[in-house]
């Protein structure tokens, strides 16, 4: 493998179903930034100079393949209207009824990147992409739709398309219409990977999941990103692998089990120790990419991060 090969040449690479000349390394640090900074996270989050500033000062530090310019799974529901309230560094909403729900679901999707702090995230990925030029992958974490779907309705919703309502399939439509939206503008700020954070989808649900979500794989990888879902299984998707998004894996997933023989990126986790089977993975063929099982812990500070970093840098060096 070419060590030196760029990570948006890899990138692109993988788009196009080619063989990537090595493995990408871009573990998720994002609000971690902000206690570095000894900010408040709140305030952290809606500041575009600070948060490029501090994530380009990490990455020069940590010298991994990516930047992850934000990382909000409550972007989208605040987005929608949603008040969030915060208590340090945890925010909570009041979820809104059905009826409430649905009639923020009716904005036009493209209103949806002016609201919120959806204009700050992608100020962020094109500031980031001002300083850093054509160096790291710019990486931004999106909730997929079955996840925010669950945040306005609950997790009663799932339930609700699985038995196909037709009240909760509009709702689910009128969702991934504005993900892909919101991803369409998240692509042409410059990110070339999108994270999908998406919660398990039931088996009787999943043939009308993934055929709702062709669209959104297809059009960002028709802006040049590729797509990154984490899901918390396996799924048996049925999409050519140029028209899916990368799994997000686990090695925990099926204990003994052997890591897939197509392509999938290595979910590692973001503080502790490595899983046994995290080596084994790790230099199977079809890992094309090392992330985390979600972000580094706000509270981790640098010398932490420091050491979760070495251990998983261990791993692609085993």
């Amino acid at each position: 493998m070419q060590a030196s090969a760029a990570p948006q040449s890899i990138i692109k690479a993988l788009i196009q179903g080619r063989p990537p000349a090595r493995r990408l390394f871009v573990p998720l640090i994002f609000r971690l930034a902000a206690y570095l900074e000894q900010l408040p996270l709140p305030s952290f989050l809606v500041n575009p100079t600070k948060i490029a500033n501090s994530l380009v000062a990490l990455h020069r530090r940590l010298q991994t393949d990516g930047i992850t310019c934000y990382f909000d799974p409550l972007l989208l529901v605040e987005a929608l209207g949603c008040r969030l309230r915060w208590q340090a560094d945890t925010a909570t909403y009041e979820r809104p009824t059905r009826s409430v729900g649905n009639a923020l679901l009716h904005l036009p999707p493209e209103e949806i990147t002016q609201h919120g702090r959806v204009p700050v995230a992608l100020e962020v990925v094109r500031r980031v992409q001002g300083t850093v030029g054509t160096g790291p992958v710019l990486l931004i974490g999106l909730p997929a739709p079955l996840r925010s779907a669950q945040q306005l309705f609950g997790p009663e919703i799932t339930a609700a398309l699985a038995a196909a309502e037709d009240e909760a399939l509009e709702s689910f439509e009128a969702l991934v219409a504005i993900t892909l939206a919101l991803a369409r503008a998240c692509c042409l700020a410059g990110a070339r990977l999108l994270y999908f954070d998406e919660v398990a989808v039931p088996a009787n649900f999943l043939g009308a999941w993934e055929a709702a979500l062709e669209a959104l794989w297809k059009t960002v990888r028709f802006h040049g990103a590729l797509p990154l879902l984490s899901v918390p299984q396996l799924l048996p998707l049925t999409s050519l692998a140029d028209e899916a998004p990368l799994l997000s894996l686990r090695p925990d997933f099926l204990e003994q089990a052997p890591p897939p023989a197509s392509v999938f990126a290595l979910a590692l986790p973001p503080s502790g120790a490595m899983p046994a089977a995290a080596s084994r993975w790790c230099q199977a063929l079809g890992c094309v990419l090392v992330t985390t099982d979600g972000e580094m812990p706000y509270e981790a500070g640098i010398q932490g991060l420091e050491q979760q970093v070495n251990r998983m840098r261990a791993l692609l060096a085993s």
